[in-house]
């Protein structure tokens, strides 16, 4: 029920008609530009979230929180405790420190505004889980969470729980609900945000003793019976985790009935018995944080599948991160437990089926020791991948000539676990056999560079880059200078065209040497039919005559000047022989060249189609 001056609702932070807040605008510029608005993540019933950049830091993306008047802005007082309340959340924040909780980096006021800028968790909230109304009013399915995923989840709040309880003045936070519950999308671990309704219980108290009239802060089927009364404490928040728990395992939302809980029956007897126990109504008979999280942890791992896991020199690993370390240790042995379902069979007597399914889904893969280390990252998010070395650093091809040369790189993996690599060329003369390799840590692998210097220009010098890159870790660049031997390289070449120019022309030949020897053969006939004739003596030497009168021309052209009849007279005396030659010869000539040219064009296929 929201208040008659509320201009925002209070459980979904809708407008309600009334006032003139805007939202910021994508790019708006705050604090002087040091934070930039990159787009609105939601608002709720007393703030607006937005992501932003921290220009100081390198664009870091944080989440700026505004304050919205969800107050009478025309009642002073109360313009002013909701400026407190704000101001306190930032406070509360900065002096927290638990990776359950995220924190908060600047707090201002800027044009009438007030703003907290805090850590940003990459994420989705546990509402996700259950039946919910999105930003546009539409009614979204529940993705429901295996149950054991969801005690797990429960386990960590219950720790930041008691980590607020535990502190010299308590802190309550009054809303802890799906919406409130961030899954880190990195780790995996679950994270509790907006601390706009937490106090600390002293602070609490005093303000519940002295304000009249005072509205009672959480959501409705979260919020303890005592918040209503304000007299909340550590095991408020208690009953709002138990009732999450129960939203999620159920997606039943207590917000519809208020203290009612009518499907808790339908769960495990276990679970049932701690949620009831979390959910008492009177806040003395109700369990704290501590006693809440071992019921569920009780549940989660039962204490007859408890067992250690052993390893055949009798190393025993109690939880996954000791199990991480030892398959690191004694890979060869972790490698046959996962391909034979050890693991698996480990996890499932404790409960932990969501590591059953991480487990069988490793197994997918070809390589074993691939299964083995994705097997790993996915128990330890955090785990540090291998550290690949590519000895020598660069390759030198020097005087390379003759059709290829290769240099052999060795490949190390200097850290831990198994890498595997693929290694990618930066030009298609270069090539890495093999293309992939496996390295396990503290071994070696060698790889051959080749060089295809046919694929090469015909210059001096040549660059390119090799990149290995492994499946996890940083990329490793290898540089590959090439040295040509243009002295031996470019005979070569001149070489392998020739006898491939050759090679084409051998049917040419083939077509054209048969009109060659049909011309050959009909200038003979011709020539002897000439030599029987009575003016075959005349006409041979006419064109005898005629030639070298043509060539004493063409000379005398080609020398310049006016010789004298006697020059004249003597070369064309010299030049009579080579007529004599010519006239027996060019009609011959002439003949070859046109049969063959002939025979060409007639069967064009037995030459173009080879």
């Amino acid at each position: 029920m929201n208040r008659p001056s509320a201009r925002f609702c209070e459980k979904c932070g809708q407008g309600l008609g009334r006032g003139r807040w805007s939202p910021l605008r994508r790019g708006q510029a705050l604090r002087g530009g040091i934070y930039r608005v990159l787009e609105p993540l939601g608002r709720g019933g007393m703030g607006a979230l937005y992501l932003a950049a921290d220009t100081c830091a390198f664009d870091r993306r944080c989440v700026v929180k505004e304050l919205l008047d969800y107050y009478d802005p025309t009642d002073e007082e109360e313009a002013r405790q909701a400026e407190a309340r704000f101001e306190t959340e930032g406070r509360l924040l900065a002096e927290l420190s638990h990776p359950g909780i995220p924190r908060i980096y600047s707090y201002f006021s800027e044009a009438g505004r007030h703003y907290i800028v805090m850590e940003y968790i990459e994420g989705d909230t546990l509402e996700r889980a259950v039946t919910h109304l999105d930003p546009l009013r539409r009614l979204t399915p529940a993705r429901p969470l295996a149950t054991e995923e969801v005690v797990r989840h429960a386990i960590r709040v219950c720790r930041v729980l008691e980590y607020l309880a535990s502190r010299t003045t308590p802190v309550v936070h009054h809303d802890v609900k799906p919406a409130n519950l961030i899954v880190d999308g990195t780790s995996g671990e679950v994270r509790l945000v907006d601390f706009g309704t937490a106090r600390t219980r002293t602070r609490w108290a005093t303000q519940a003793r002295l304000e009249q009239g005072m509205v009672a802060f959480g959501t409705e089927g979260y919020a303890a019976p005592e918040q209503y009364q304000g007299e909340s404490e550590p095991r408020s928040d208690v009953y709002g985790l138990a009732a999450t728990v129960y939203h999620l395992l159920t997606d039943d939302d207590p917000g519809e009935h208020p203290f009612r809980f009518p499907q808790l029956e339908r769960l495990p007897d276990p679970l049932a018995r701690a949620l009831s126990r979390a959910l008492h109504l009177e806040v003395r008979r109700r369990s704290s944080a501590a006693e809440l999280r071992q019921a569920l942890e009780a549940w989660l791992i039962p204490e007859d599948g408890a067992h250690p896991f052993v390893f055949r020199n009798g190393s025993a690993a109690q939880t996954t991160g000791d199990l991480v370390v030892l398959c690191d240790l004694y890979w060869d042995e972790a490698r046959q437990h996962l391909v034979s379902g050890d693991f698996e069979r480990w996890f499932r007597a404790r409960n932990r089926h969501d590591l059953v399914a991480k487990a069988d889904s490793a197994r997918l893969e070809a390589d074993p020791d691939a299964a083995l280390e994705a097997f790993l990252h996915r128990l330890d998010p955090r785990l540090p991948p291998p550290r690949l070395n590519v000895d020598p650093a660069g390759v030198e091809l020097r005087q390379v000539a003759g059709g290829g040369a290769a240099r052999q790189i060795v490949v190390r993996n200097q850290g831990r676990g198994y890498a595997r690599a693929t290694f990618q060329p930066s030009a298609p003369w270069l090539r890495v056999e093999p293309s992939t390799v496996g390295c396990l840590a503290g071994s070696e692998v060698p790889v051959t560079v080749c060089v295809d210097t046919s694929a090469l220009r015909l210059r001096r010098e040549h660059h390119a880059v090799i990149t290995c890159a492994p499946g996890r870790g940083a990329h490793l660049s290898v540089p590959v200078a090439v040295e040509m031997n243009l002295w031996r390289e470019l005979p070569r070449r001149w070489s392998n065209r020739l006898r491939t120019t050759t090679g084409s022309l051998v049917p040419v030949l083939s077509v054209g040497g048969a009109g060659a020897r049909r011309g050959l053969a009909l200038w003979r006939q011709s020539f002897a039919s000439l030599l029987r004739s009575r003016l075959a003596g005349v006409i041979v030497g006419v064109e005898i005559l005629a030639l070298a009168v043509a060539m004493v021309a063409l000379w005398s052209a080609w020398n310049g000047g006016s010789p004298g009849l006697e020059v004249l007279a003597a070369r064309f005396l010299k030049l009579l022989p080579v007529a004599l030659l010519a006239a027996a010869l060019l009609p011959g000539l002439a003949l070859v060249v046109a049969c063959a040219a002939g025979e060409m064009a007639r069967r064009p296929r037995k030459w173009v189609g080879r």
